[in-house]
């Protein structure tokens, strides 16, 4: 039995014994089940769903790191912990009220939570650039989970499927690649003719403001809050301050993102100029551009 079969099967017996509960309330379920970091009060707060640690026998039941999923190794306990804020409560919780979104229990959180790492280390010098802060903590196994939680979500948030261990498998079923794609089209709006991104500069922004907004809701905010406007990129690279956080650590998060998925999307490498501000289009782009091989 591979790694996959045995964690449907567990999640099968799990939506077995809380039959007639929500898919929401069983996907927070499993979470009790993965590590213990997805179980704070933090967790509960961003997915309104108050989950403890599962102690005895079946203790991170669902924690494997490299699990392959729709062909790539995706970290299972981070996808699991995503999906848990993907699925749509029953009724409006107060956590649906906030400027909190399921991006932020999945890629703008590992994003934004490499460059806070990377500011926060104060006088050490353990992690010397905020690519290496992200290469490190948003790792592709990360985003495997993450694309996974909300091509998963969506099939369980639409009605196409009943159950999460259904949607699984259907997701499972297609490739990486087809998934990557259906997932920039849904999440960002994007536009894909045969291999080529039409729009990178629009989904770049939006991961951007994503990111922006998770750094400004968490609690490392103290860190940034001198800069003006976070996600506010200066037009010409000169201009840009790189001793203290800026737009460009923003930006750097965002390719990373775009990397993984121009990679693992079979898609050709991007050259544009990203805008200024996201959702200010009138202001302009940059006048440099962007690569992604």
């Amino acid at each position: 039995m591979s790694e996959l079969e045995e964690a449907l099967k567990f999640i099968q017996k799990i939506e077995r014994e809380n039959f007639g509960k929500s898919t929401y309330e069983i996907a927070n379920k499993l979470r009790g089940y993965t590590r213990e970091e997805y179980t704070t009060k933090l967790w509960s707060a961003a997915t309104g769903y108050n989950q403890g640690y599962i102690n005895g026998k079946f203790k991170e039941k669902l924690n494997k790191e490299n699990l392959l999923l729709s062909g790539q190794y995706t970290d299972l306990a981070h996808f699991i912990a995503a999906l848990s804020d993907q699925i749509d409560p029953p009724k409006v919780n107060w956590s649906n009220l906030t400027s909190w979104t399921a991006d932020h229990t999945s890629w703008a959180g590992d994003i934004a939570s490499a460059i806070i790492i990377y500011y926060s280390q104060h006088n050490t010098i353990e992690i010397k650039t905020v690519e290496e802060a992200l290469n490190k903590f948003a790792r592709d196994s990360d985003y495997t989970a993450d694309i996974a939680a909300y091509q998963v979500g969506s099939l369980v948030n639409s009605g196409s499927q009943a159950s999460i261990s259904q949607a699984i498998y259907q997701y499972n079923a297609s490739s990486y690649s087809e998934n990557v794609r259906a997932f920039i089209k849904k999440r960002f709006g994007g536009t894909i003719e045969g291999k080529k991104l039409k729009n990178p500069a629009d989904v770049e922004a939006e991961i951007r403001r994503a990111v922006s907004t998770f750094i400004r809701c968490s609690n490392a905010y103290d860190l940034f809050k001198a800069v003006k406007n976070l996600v506010k990129l200066q037009p010409n690279l000169e201009s840009e301050n790189t001793s203290e956080p800026s737009g460009l650590d923003l930006l750097q998060g965002s390719r990373h993102f775009l990397s993984h998925m121009v990679k693992q999307g079979g898609l050709e490498g991007l050259k544009f100029k990203p805008y200024q501000m996201p959702g200010v289009p009138w202001l302009g782009t940059v006048n440099y551009e962007v690569t992604i091989p």
